[in-house]
């Protein structure tokens, strides 16, 4: 008797939503919980995201679906000029030398770093992309292959430019 009055009192005063067969809702992420490693070429950091939509592709130079889907972030990239930033995290630790010859060759102007120093969501396979809207808000995490990321994208343009 005494244990069930000591959990109806438990309920009383904490929320009852595990007892309930929920889970509490996990918070999602937003920009302010990634963070870029050391900058490998270009400059820009994500402080400089205020306002602004930003995409993050971690990606790697011995990754062949990587390397294809270079060309169309830059081209993202120019299109969504001074609404959206762009950054690549080379996630594979290849050497800058190994990565400025494979961006060179694809024709990439926006920053690339050493990978993900912070990175709230786990992921095993790439390339992966993150974009977020001019309010850090996590609009879509997925593959950059696909209108589902060129739809993200032109979104969190639309959003600043609507500001």
């Amino acid at each position: 008797m005494r244990i069930l009055l000591l959990a109806f009192l438990a309920c009383l005063v904490g929320p009852c939503s595990v007892a309930a067969g929920k889970a509490p809702a996990a918070r999602e992420p937003t920009l302010a919980d990634f963070k870029l490693g050391r900058p490998v070429l270009g400059k820009g950091s994500l402080a400089d995201a205020k306002g602004k939509g930003v995409v993050i592709e971690a990606w790697g130079v011995r990754c062949p679906p990587c390397i294809a889907s270079l060309p169309k972030l830059q081209a993202l990239s120019v299109k969504h000029q001074g609404k959206v930033l762009f950054f690549g995290a080379e996630s594979q630790g290849s050497d800058k030398k190994a990565s400025e010859a494979v961006i060179r060759r694809a024709g990439v102007t926006f920053p690339i770093s050493t990978g993900l120093a912070r990175c709230p969501i786990e992921f095993n396979a790439i390339p992966r992309a993150f974009v977020f809207d001019a309010s850090g808000k996590l609009i879509f995490d997925g593959s950059p292959h696909g209108a589902a990321f060129a739809e993200a994208v032109d979104k969190a343009a639309a959003g600043v430019a609507a500001r």
